[in-house]
């Protein structure tokens, strides 16, 4: 008899400790789904929208510390999305290297707000005069380099 009952003990231990085990196995993706829920919230926070005149300054100051003269800047047309709204900014900036101009979209870049370049073109002040463009007041006296630029800012709803 009393093996029996051992028997029957033991069986119920061994359903315990797998049910122990499962009920592990959830408590870890439970964990794994709150961490991810936090990193959500977070990015949430990080993708806040912004007003056109900080990005503004927060670009003229990036541009200051990248050695770069911001010739122009403008806002253009949102874009609304289902879950962000992408805001674009008209750019004209004016730089004496490659490097510089580098340095500068790397900051944008890696800025913890999400900004994208869109798109870019450079040019010499040699080939705008080629083209027979006119070189602006503000970019005839010292930069080598005119670069355009779209950059967006993208900011997620809620």
């Amino acid at each position: 008899i009393s093996l029996i009952i051992y028997g029957i003990q033991n069986k119920k231990v061994e359903s315990l400790h797998v049910n122990k085990g499962v009920e592990l196995k959830k408590n870890e993706v439970l964990n794994e789904i709150s961490r991810s829920e936090k990193a959500i919230k977070l990015y949430k926070n990080l993708l806040s929208q912004k007003d056109a005149p900080s990005v503004m300054n927060m670009i003229s100051d990036i541009a200051r510390d990248s050695n770069v003269r911001l010739i122009s800047i403008r806002p253009g047309n949102e874009e609304n999305q289902p879950l962000y709204v992408k805001t674009p900014f008209v750019l004209v900036i004016g730089a004496d290297s490659y490097h510089a101009i580098g340095k500068f979209i790397s900051s944008i870049e890696n800025n913890s707000d999400a900004y994208f370049v869109d798109a870019i073109s450079i040019m010499s002040q040699e080939e705008i005069r080629t083209e027979g463009k006119e070189l602006t007041e503000v970019s005839k006296p010292t930069n080598k380099l005119i670069v355009n630029l779209i950059l967006s800012i993208i900011a997620f709803k809620g």
